[in-house]
């Protein structure tokens, strides 16, 4: 039998092993964490003091309140722990991900109470459904795209209350441009056209239902959606809907909608292009917008960071390997992979930019069995002062923002040409 206290290790271990599998790019596995508790405890340094140490580590996490009090969700700040709230959920949804080699359902959506709403995500399923009054005990948040996010795993304690414990703030519908979407939005109103469009099967507590996702846009841009009810939408359909919300993924908006939400199909044949769409950012109000989906940027090359150039890949998750080992699925046999991590700058702001193999093959007129062939770290130097316009979709985190190109050229000023523009507008003043 296991000791009280070899249990308690074992808990805060999995704490933290949850929290911090959320990061790109983890590389710590559950082996790494119970070495280090072990160090703290021969130490004798308390177990809540090496769980704050080892988050703030590996996550980058400030220090933890330990109040267990009832918080108003208008009060929450970012990375907060061991959190006590009471509130409504006003939507839930479930999600399958892939987590630590296994294929897990999670849930998420909004919770509201007399203060305000919140997105939240929940890693177990605690049997909730929409209109619940519950209290939680023990979540904690996480920053997405600059607003607190609710979170609360395994360990959580989660009771369901009576209706009239909590008072819920009732939002006006309220018109909103797909550039302004961000999380926390709620009875949201737009007016924009079904880009893309797919449609899968979920199992909802042990029930089959079709969900319906894809892109939408309006004059201003693009945002991904997800619908809950069937709409009978189509591709290319221009609509009015009224009652969505937004959560979002690494920045980029997610619209969502319901059977509560109205749908209004308009006469309207078009509204935008794929081209039309594609908003074009400085770096500063790309990192203030902490992402988005299909944009356009430009930019000088000032760093290349490691972990360019040829990698390997694991061929079940996709993650790069390092010494051979996936940090999910340990030792396989890796598939080769092209790549560049680049930092640009315009002058306004900076963001890290990262190429696959077809950007990448593009940008340098080069497949990776030539990359193989040549002088590689000569190579890479060489980027070194270029400037580049990119487009793809960026994602911000509590790292920074990161562009994922799916299109890169060379932009390089001519020098000569720009001096001579330069001189002829200061004789014009002149």
């Amino acid at each position: 039998m296991v000791d009280e206290s070899q249990e308690d290790i074992q808990s805060y271990i999995d704490d933290v092993f949850e929290l911090i599998s959320e990061q790109p790019d983890n590389t710590v596995t559950r082996k790494d964490l119970e070495q280090e508790f072990q160090k703290f405890m021969e130490y004798g340094v308390p177990l809540a003091h090496a769980k704050q140490t080892l988050l703030k580590k590996y996550t980058d996490a400030p220090s933890i309140p330990t109040s267990t009090e009832r918080i108003l969700i208008d009060d929450l700040e970012t990375n907060q722990y061991n959190v006590t709230l009471l509130g409504r959920i006003l939507s839930i949804n479930p999600k399958e991900i892939t987590a630590r080699g296994e294929t897990k359902t999670i849930f998420y959506g909004l919770l509201g109470d007399e203060s305000g709403t919140i997105n939240f995500t929940a890693w177990h399923d605690f049997k909730l459904k929409k209109g619940d009054v519950i209290y939680i005990a023990n979540a904690y948040t996480k920053e997405w795209q600059g607003t607190p996010q609710l979170n609360f795993g395994e360990k959580a304690r989660v009771e369901i209350k009576k209706e009239t414990d909590v008072t819920v703030i009732q939002q006006e519908p309220q018109e909103y441009p797909v550039k302004d979407f961000r999380a926390g939005l709620g009875a949201v109103i737009a007016t924009v056209q079904i880009m893309e469009l797919n449609k899968r099967i979920v199992n909802v507590s042990g029930t089959e239902k079709t969900v319906f996702s894809g892109i939408l846009a309006d004059e201003t841009g693009k945002a991904q959606f997800t619908a809950w009810h069937d709409f009978n939408l189509a591709e290319g359909d221009v609509i009015k809907i009224t009652g969505g919300y937004i959560k979002s993924w690494k920045g980029i908006p997610q619209f969502t909608f319901d059977e509560k939400a109205t749908v209004k199909k308009l006469q309207k044949k078009t509204l935008v292009t794929n081209e039309d769409t594609t908003q074009t950012f400085l770096l500063h109000e790309l990192v203030e917008k902490r992402g988005a989906l299909d944009v356009r940027v430009s930019g000088t090359i000032i760093d290349i960071r490691e972990g360019s150039g040829q990698v390997q890949r694991c061929p079940t998750c996709n993650r790069v390997l390092f010494n051979g080992e996936c940090s999910i699925h340990g030792a396989v046999e890796g598939i080769d992979d092209l790549r560049l991590k680049l930092v640009i700058d315009d002058g306004t702001g900076t963001v890290n930019c990262t190429l696959g193999r077809q950007a990448t093959e593009h940008l340098l007129q080069i497949t990776m069995e030539q990359w193989k062939q040549k002088d590689t770290e000569n190579l890479i130097k060489t980027l070194y002062g270029h400037r580049l316009i990119c487009r793809g979709n960026a994602l911000g985190d509590q790292f920074g923002t990161t562009l994922i190109a799916r299109e890169a050229q060379f932009n390089d000023y001519n020098v000569v040409q720009q001096s001579d523009q330069l001189l002829q507008e200061l004789e014009d003043i002149a």
